[in-house]
């Protein structure tokens, strides 16, 4: 009897400390997914640390220069930040959209990292614009955090928080920090509760863009994202989102999926490039419809009314490409 009741207990304590290594592996194991998502700023911020203003130059006209993979501070960095002054002196724009790995090879720091002035102040001086950012799996090396803290430094630099929307009168704008693997599922959620807003004014819905890092589709180095990522895209947010710019991949490049009525936009050609004969060795073929794609230095700029949204591949040493995409809306 003393031998059941002794074997009992011991069979309690061994199950008691299972329980209790398991509780402290899961609890252990789970807080370094929140630190490591931490990091990367996964976790956005309740409230945007700085608003967005933008003063078009136009009432009928947005005027927008996009690009990624910037933060070089090298000789291309500065030719693309010259052609992206010329564009706007004789074309207009009215903000810029940086697509991330704003800073080569680690990120920044802190606040009063340098990188901020060579690679940025420095080098986009004459674009007297404010640039939105998000960020690259690069600038999340070291403290992510400061590049939004920098928003409140500069005159020009913009992010908000680690992820963050802005509406014009022609187009609302989703950026994303597509580090984590989450971002399209919140941008899901946030377009459900914006379009829920819409649905009394339909007819008046602006044109949906959305900007991140990482590119859905590419003809790049990178490839296309995994198989489950792009098929969740594929069912849950291809055809609601309009324009999808991305960068990650050093060049420019438009793509079109057969199945819907989104265009893809590569712009990672900002400071990075495919000009050298390995690089080219290593891009992939994508599985979307390749309509253009140009393999060194640029940046791209785009014209959107309330009616269509009009994108000039720009290069630097090379003919541009231009696009009018969804006329007769």
């Amino acid at each position: 009897m003393n031998k059941s009741i002794s074997k009992r207990r011991i069979s309690v304590w061994l199950k008691l400390i299972i329980a209790f290594l398991l509780l402290g592996v899961g609890f252990a194991g789970g807080f370094k997914l929140y630190e490591k998502g931490n990091d990367v700023g996964c976790f956005p911020m309740e409230d945007d640390i700085v608003p967005v203003e933008i003063t078009p130059l136009r009432a009928d006209h947005l005027r927008v220069i996009v690009l990624g993979d910037t933060g070089t501070g090298n000789e291309d960095q500065l030719k693309v930040a010259d052609g992206m002054a010329k564009v706007c002196d004789q074309a207009g724009c009215d903000f810029v959209l940086l697509l991330g790995d704003n800073f080569y090879p680690n990120g920044v720091k802190s606040i009063l990292d340098q990188q901020f002035y060579t690679k940025f102040e420095q080098v986009y001086n004459k674009i007297k614009k404010p640039f939105f950012a998000v960020l690259g799996n690069h600038d999340v090396k070291q403290n992510a955090f400061s590049q939004i803290m920098y928003s409140l430094r500069s005159n020009y630099w913009r992010m908000p928080n680690y992820e963050y929307s802005f509406e014009t009168a022609q187009s609302r704008f989703y950026g994303l920090n597509t580090n984590c693997p989450f971002s399209f599922e919140r941008l899901r959620n946030k377009l459900n509760r914006d379009d829920a807003e819409l649905k009394a004014n339909a007819e008046k819905r602006p044109w949906t863009i959305a900007f991140g890092h990482h590119s859905v589709y590419s003809n790049g180095t990178h490839g296309d994202v995994d198989i489950l990522t792009r098929g969740y895209w594929n069912w849950i947010l291809e055809g609601r989102v309009d324009l999808y710019l991305s960068a990650h991949n050093h060049h420019l490049s438009h793509l079109q999926s057969d199945t819907s009525s989104t265009d893809y936009v590569i712009s990672g050609a900002g400071g990075a490039n495919y000009r050298s004969a390995s690089e080219r060795k290593k891009l992939n073929k994508s599985v979307a419809l390749h309509k253009y794609t140009y393999n060194d230095i640029g940046f791209v700029w785009l014209d959107i009314t309330s009616k269509s949204f009009k994108y000039v591949f720009t290069t630097i040493a090379a003919k541009s490409y231009m696009n009018t995409a969804k006329l007769g809306r």
